[in-house]
């Protein structure tokens, strides 16, 4: 296993170390590994244990996937070893979530939290009747990136060379080419134009989805709702148009109108990395469903006297699904991690679309099982 091996095994496990350990942190404070909690008992001793215990459960499962994983390269496949590292740990760091999740529900429930409050769920008509809009006006930088990479494909077309560089044929290096065609030569164009309508149809949903208000106190957490929905609007205009500038970059590499080069190499994940940072400083400033925003000084004092229902009976796998065969929603915003939505199983078409994509997962699994251990021979895709 070469240097450049050992570091991508690293950066990999640290990536992964690193999400699972940010999860509790990007989650709102009543609902701690996705258990609902009075806000008056946010601040419990069980959920301080819980989360300290997770993080170290979480540090040293990474610790131990790169010195487990290492033997493992030097033996057999690198690639066998980084996915069977990043599985592994993907798995153990989930059971390491769901347990703390356990224990703060056990608390829960011998602590008797909800005793003596009255619990409701509020609405506001007002994002039915003066709904959040996005700024489509946003969307023309995306679109010129799209229409620009398009009309220079176009026009270099004509003198594209009979072969052109494979997934693996766009590093310095260089490497294995594929015949010119059309799907091999618009494919990232054809990935610009699925991202900026992937976007723009996600953005129309995510805007008329139920918001998630606060029975304590609505007004203020309506307020904060809309907020977040237009920030997250703005966001998710400039991921697409970070996303669409990469994708221009690939494919002038790819058309080999630019050469390769370590500064081009950089500069093609720049988009990336800013799209990347804003997303973090997004969450770090705005939080899920607005709940970082400050409140103003008239909403200070704001108590209805009602806490928001626990649901958790509704709510699986340590908040990541959810199950409601009563609440006619499609989509609803997801109780672990920021900004996430997630789809109601117990809706009808929900649990039509659970059956699809678990089938679709499943038959992914066997088919790489099987060609892992070389029943059947699974085509090798240089394309993108």
């Amino acid at each position: 296993m070469n240097l450049t091996a050992f570091a991508l095994l690293l950066a990999t496990t640290a990536t992964v170390t690193a999400v699972w350990w940010a999860l509790p942190a990007l989650t709102r404070p009543t609902l701690p590994f996705g258990v609902a909690v009075p806000a008056s008992r946010a601040g419990e001793a069980a959920i301080g244990l819980a989360r300290r215990a997770y993080t170290r459960n979480v540090l040293g499962l990474g610790a131990a996937a790169v010195l487990l994983s290492l033997p493992l390269a030097l033996l057999t496949d690198f690639n066998l070893a980084a996915a069977a590292a990043t599985i592994a740990l993907l798995v153990a760091d989930t059971a390491a979530f769901l347990h703390a999740g356990n224990k703060i529900r056990t608390a829960k429930r011998e602590g008797d939290w909800y005793a003596g409050t009255k619990q409701a769920v509020t609405a506001d008509l007002t994002f039915r009747t003066d709904p959040v809009r996005v700024p489509w006006l946003g969307l023309i930088p995306a679109v010129a990136i799209f229409a620009a990479t398009a009309i220079v494909g176009l026009l270099h077309a004509p003198s594209l060379p009979d072969t052109l560089p494979g997934m693996a044929g766009l590093d310095l290096a260089g490497g294995e080419r594929v015949p010119t065609g059309f799907w091999t030569a618009a494919n990232p164009v054809i990935g610009q134009a699925a991202v900026t309508l992937g976007t723009a149809l996600v953005l129309v949903a995510i805007v008329r989805v139920r918001p998630e208000l606060d029975a304590a106190r609505p007004a203020a957490t309506a307020r904060r709702y809309r907020i977040y929905l237009r920030s997250l609007a703005r966001l998710g205009l400039l991921i697409v148009a970070c996303g669409n500038l990469t994708l221009a970059g690939i494919a002038l590499r790819l058309w080999e109108i630019v050469p390769p080069s370590i500064p081009f190499t950089l500069a093609l994940f720049a988009p990336l990395l800013v799209a990347s940072v804003a997303a973090v400083a997004f969450e770090v400033r705005v939080g899920a469903g607005g709940h970082r925003l400050p409140a103003l000084p008239e909403e200070e004092d704001e108590d209805t006297g009602l806490v928001q229902r626990d649901d958790d009976r509704h709510w699986h796998l340590g908040g990541f699904v959810y199950i409601n065969r009563d609440d006619p929603a499609f989509f609803v915003h997801q109780r672990v991690g920021g900004s996430q939505w997630t789809i109601n199983l117990g809706h009808p078409a929900g649990k039509a679309t659970g059956v699809l994509i678990a089938a679709v997962v499943v038959a992914l699994m066997a088919i790489a099982a099987l060609g892992a251990f070389g029943v059947i021979d699974v085509p090798r895709k240089n394309g993108f």
